[in-house]
């Protein structure tokens, strides 16, 4: 089960998340706008897995810490942390132990961590995959990489652009195993010649970064698969 309720957060905290929403948490309206969206992402799980129905109790809890989190974040810990990527990751971190320790409280070990108590666990841990290579990777970059947002203005052809060439060496990873480094080198060098604005995404070392992520995790799924 944590495997789909893993799915349910990086979709609600980077697919439904645009950059406007993460500005507009740090009014109120803005926060319990994305804390709803999270709520309603775990509620679509209980959709396509009846064994998830029951777990209401545990959505609602996971979606409280949610808020403290966020609103503790946006508040406090940007201004205490320096660089803006160390609250990135505390923010996440604290996100998923939410998530294990809610649904280790309501189920058994082996219905929380086997993929065998869910037909779907599989097929959510390979959309989480790409979810992490192909938007979560290049929105923690950016954070790394431009914390001040300079160049804002090409954030979003850049994460495009990082979202298709990760989607990509993902797939091919997955596919084609070794034999897809050269291709993935090949497809580097060319991007790198000519990068395509001065964002540090569409920079060589964000190209790689984006790379060497989609590439490890298409081996971690190739591997366990």
């Amino acid at each position: 089960m944590f495997f789909l309720f893993l799915l349910a957060h990086l979709v609600a905290d980077f697919a439904l998340q645009p950059l406007w929403l993460v500005r507009r948490k740090r009014s109120w309206d803005g926060l319990w706008l994305h804390v709803g969206v999270v709520l309603a992402c775990m509620l679509a799980l209980a959709v396509v897995e009846p064994a998830a129905r029951g777990l209401w109790p545990a959505m609602l809890g996971i979606s409280a810490v949610h808020l403290g989190v966020d609103r503790w974040k946006v508040r406090h810990a940007d201004r205490l942390f320096r660089p803006p990527f160390v609250p990135f990751l505390m923010d996440q971190a604290m996100h998923l132990i939410t998530i294990a320790a809610a649904l280790s409280l309501a189920l058994p070990a082996g219905q929380v961590w086997s993929p065998a108590a869910s037909g779907l666990a599989w097929p959510a841990i390979y959309l989480s995959g790409y979810i992490v290579a192909a938007l979560a990777a290049p929105i923690a970059l950016i954070v790394l990489l431009d914390p001040s947002f300079q160049h804002a203005e090409h954030a979003a052809r850049a994460r495009a652009r990082s979202l298709v060439a990760a989607l990509a060496v993902l797939t091919l990873a997955i596919v084609a195993g070794p034999a897809a480094l050269p291709l993935t080198l090949a497809g580097l060098a060319l991007a790198a010649r000519r990068p395509a604005s001065a964002h540090p995404l569409d920079a060589p070392a964000g190209l790689i970064a984006v790379a060497i992520v989609a590439s490890s995790t298409g081996a971690m799924l190739a591997l366990v698969g």
